[in-house]
C-alpha cells in the first residue's frame, strides 16, 4: 500500500490559525494531527469573552481578563482601545472590590502610566495622587508602594514643567528611601536619578550631570554596567552634556548605551530605539546631519512597526526627522512629515491643544522657508 501524507493550513478567525497534517498509521488507519495557534491578542480576547459570557461583566475574572487584554493591546500600540479597557477595569474593580483594594490600585496605576505616556498629564496626576493617598492611608507614608506613587507623581510634574514642585517630592522620597532602604538600594539610586532630572529641568546642569554620573557609576558597580538603571543614568548624563554642547562626550555615552541595548534587547526593541533616537539628536546637534537623518529614519520605522502612526513615540520621531530634513533643505519631505504630525496631534489632543498649535507653527515655518 502506498504511503499517504498531507498538510494544510488556514485561518479560522482573526488571530486564530490552524495546521492539519495526515499520515498513514502503522495499522493503515490515517493519523491526523490538528494544531491551533492563537496570537496573544486573540487568546486574550477569547479569554475575556468567555469570562464575560460565563460570569458577567463585573466578575473579578472578567476584569482580570480585560486587564490582560488591555496590556496586550497597549504593547501592540492600540492605545485608544487599551485606555478604554483600563478604564473599564478600574471602574469595575472600584465597584466590586473598593477603591483601596490592591487590584484596583494596580489597575489605576497602570492607567495613569498609560495616560502619562499619551500626554494626558492632568488626568494621570489625578489618578496617581489617588493611588498615593490610598497607599498612605493603608500602610503609611514610607511604605514602598506609597513612595513609588509619590515618585511617579514627581515625574508627571516634570512633564508639566513644574520642576520646583517635583524636586520637593523627589527629595522627600529620596530621604525616606535612604533612611529605610540604605544608600545602595536600587530604589534609592532611582530617586537620585530622579533628583538629577529635577535639577536638570531647572537649568542646574552641572549639578545634574555630576549626580547622573554618580548614579551611573554606583549602579554599574553594584548591578553591572548593562543594568537598566546604569544605562538610564548614563543616557541622562549624555543628555545634559548635549544640552551644554559637549557633543563628543554626549555621543560617546549615547553610543555606548545603544551598543548595550542592541546587544541585550535587539535592534528593534523599544529601549534600543529610544537610545538611537537620543543618539540621532546628538549627531544632529553636532552637525553630523546625514548620520542623524539615517538613524532617525530607523527609529521612525521601528516605532511605526511597534506602535502605529499615532503613538506619541512615533509622532515625536516624525517631528525630529522633519527638523533634520528642514535643516538639510529638504522642504518637501519636512512639510509632509509636519503635516502628519499636525494630523496626529489633532486626532489625539484636539485642534485647540497647545501641542497641536505648536505643530501647526512648525508646519508654517517649514512652508514659509523659515527656521
Amino acid at each position: 500500500m502506498e504511503s499517504s501524507e498531507g498538510a494544510s493550513t488556514g485561518e479560522l478567525a482573526e488571530g486564530v490559525s490552524y495546521s492539519v497534517t495526515t499520515r498513514d498509521g502503522a495499522d493503515g488507519v490515517p493519523v491526523v494531527n490538528i494544531k491551533l495557534t492563537m496570537t496573544p491578542e486573540a487568546k486574550a480576547r477569547w479569554t475575556m469573552s468567555a469570562a464575560y459570557e460565563e460570569k458577567g461583566e463585573t466578575h473579578p475574572d472578567t476584569l482580570t481578563a480585560a486587564y490582560e487584554l488591555a496590556e496586550v493591546l497597549w504593547r501592540q500600540g492600540s492605545a485608544d482601545e487599551a485606555v478604554e479597557l483600563f478604564r473599564y477595569v478600574v471602574a469595575g474593580r472600584r465597584a466590586v472590590l473598593g477603591q483601596g483594594h490592591p487590584d484596583t490600585l494596580a489597575a489605576t496605576s497602570f492607567l495613569a502610566r498609560v495616560l502619562e505616556e499619551l500626554g494626558a498629564l492632568a488626568e494621570a496626576e489625578q489618578l496617581t495622587r489617588m493611588v498615593w493617598a490610598e497607599h498612605v492611608r493603608a500602610s503609611g507614608e514610607v511604605h514602598p508602594e506609597a513612595l513609588t506613587s509619590l515618585a511617579r507623581l514627581a515625574r508627571i510634574m516634570l512633564g508639566q514643567k513644574r520642576a520646583a514642585e517635583a524636586e520637593g517630592l523627589v527629595r522627600q522620597v529620596l530621604a525616606a528611601r535612604e533612611r529605610v532602604l540604605g544608600q545602595g538600594h536600587r530604589d534609592t539610586l532611582g530617586s537620585r536619578n530622579d533628583l538629577a532630572g529635577a535639577l536638570r529641568a531647572q537649568g542646574r546642569l552641572e549639578d545634574a550631570e555630576w549626580l547622573y554620573r554618580q548614579v551611573a557609576d554606583d549602579a554599574g558597580r553594584l548591578f553591572g554596567p548593562a543594568d537598566p538603571l546604569s544605562l538610564d543614568a548614563r543616557a541622562n548624563q549624555a543628555a545634559v552634556l548635549a544640552h551644554q554642547h559637549r557633543w563628543a562626550e554626549a555621543e560617546r555615552h549615547y553610543q555606548a548605551v545603544v551598543d548595550v541595548r542592541v546587544r541585550n534587547a535587539g535592534a528593534g526593541h523599544v529601549d534600543t530605539l529610544s537610545a538611537q533616537s537620543n543618539l540621532a539628536s546628538v549627531l544632529h546637534g553636532a552637525g553630523k546631519v546625514g548620520e542623524a537623518e539615517a538613524l532617525m529614519r530607523t527609529v521612525l520605522e521601528g516605532y511605526s512597526r511597534l506602535f502605529g502612526a499615532d503613538h506619541p513615540r512615533t509622532v515625536s520621531a516624525m517631528r525630529n526627522l522633519a527638523a533634520m530634513m528642514h535643516r538639510r533643505g529638504n522642504r518637501a519631505e519636512a512639510e509632509a512629515l509636519c503635516r502628519r504630525v499636525v494630523a496626529a496631534y489633532e486626532r489625539r489632543f484636539g485642534p485647540g491643544d497647545p501641542r497641536t498649535a505648536e505643530a501647526r507653527a512648525n508646519l508654517r515655518m517649514v512652508v514659509e522657508g523659515g527656521g
